[in-house]
């Protein structure tokens, strides 16, 4: 990752302290920056600098409801100097001034294109579904990353969308609709349960965006963003995620690829996480997204050893981006399950 200028961790705490209302929330600030430093291998006033970066949202042109070319048409209207990505064909980067307009359009109201962080598409990249594969994203609300795969199959994958909330799942279906998904079946089940709904070994393609801490939308002056982390927070989850990433494998077919992914930078959500997976199972392969992180500007090495414990070499493959101004700090891991060797028994 390229450098950022150093700045002083001090004089960011005392200009952002006036706006805090507490020692606690001062406190869980400069923890946040100690964890970052560590997880990132940057010195305290990078992270720091890193963790006060203003985050700009991306916009997806949806192939689904438009034709791609006459979408980036009606977006240049917006912003002339729009940004395309060079991983991501139909996500364009706008201005915040171009965005905000664009929010109230009927690019958006039609479903024409989808608003959302650059980061959230690199799941679906890295799972590459092929055209008639069945497919479970197991939390899929609100439907973004739902729809991005519909997009990406032009509505020819076999897609199961679930989630634990009545009111997430009926919202995510008239998003999905509004978006132009078909081929599509919602369940409402608890994902960390799944395999007492649905037959094992059924999906060709599991991607588990799964719950997180959500450290990489939090800055250092928002305050709200604070009011539920934790590191007991966050062991919580892990705990959650083991169980999900467990139910995710049992329900893919031998030969099949699971994403994992997080929007957060805690080791203990992430490469720990996947390091429970392949400590338990010996069929269990970390594929490279070298194709990926080669076109990425804030891509840093995943962490393979916290807190004294080591993980798995085959994490070295993991993606593991830093926050940046356009794209969130992120993790996602590509598996697939290999079909000549038989699970290791559970510890």
């Amino acid at each position: 990752m390229k450098k950022k200028p150093a700045v002083a961790a001090s004089y960011i705490l005392k200009e952002h302290s006036m706006a805090l209302s507490h020692e606690k929330y001062l406190q869980k600030q400069q923890l946040l920056i100690e964890r970052t430093a560590r997880a990132l291998r940057v010195s305290i006033d990078e992270a720091t600098a890193l963790l006060l970066l203003p985050r700009q949202q991306s916009v997806r042109v949806n192939p689904l409801k438009t034709d791609p070319s006459s979408a980036l048409e009606g977006l240049r209207s917006y912003d002339p100097s729009l940004v395309q990505f060079s991983w991501m064909p139909h996500g364009v980067l706008l201005d915040k001034g171009a965005l905000d307009r664009v929010r109230d359009s009927s690019l958006v109201t039609e479903g024409h294109v989808y608003i959302q962080n650059a980061a959230s598409w690199l799941p679906v990249v890295a799972l590459a579904v092929n055209p008639g594969q069945r497919v479970l994203d197991m939390c899929a609300a609100p439907g973004g990353k739902t729809s991005h795969i519909a997009a990406y199959t032009h509505n020819n994958a076999q897609i199961t969308a679930n989630d634990n909330s009545r009111p997430r799942l009926l919202k995510m279906q008239r998003n999905l609709e509004r978006l132009g998904v078909h081929n599509s079946t919602y369940t409402l089940h608890d994902a960390t349960k799944l395999t007492r709904s649905l037959p094992a070994e059924s999906f060709e393609r599991i991607l588990l965006d799964a719950p997180c801490s959500g450290e990489g939308m939090m800055t250092l002056d928002n305050k709200k963003a604070f009011e539920s982390w934790s590191v007991a927070h966050i062991k919580r989850l892990q705990q959650m995620q083991k169980r999900l990433i467990v139910q995710a494998w049992e329900l893919l077919t031998p030969g099949g690829t699971l994403v994992y992914s997080t929007c957060t930078m805690a080791p203990e959500e992430n490469e720990a996480v996947v390091d429970y997976l392949l400590r338990h199972n010996d069929n269990c392969v970390v594929e490279s997204l070298s194709n990926l992180s080669e076109q990425l500007p804030n891509v840093v090495q995943p962490v393979l050893e916290w807190n004294g414990k080591q993980y798995a070499p085959q994490l070295a493959n993991a993606l593991r981006l830093a926050p940046n101004s356009t794209i969130e700090a992120f993790f996602v891991v590509k598996l697939t399950k290999r079909a000549t060797t038989t699970a290791a028994a559970h510890r």
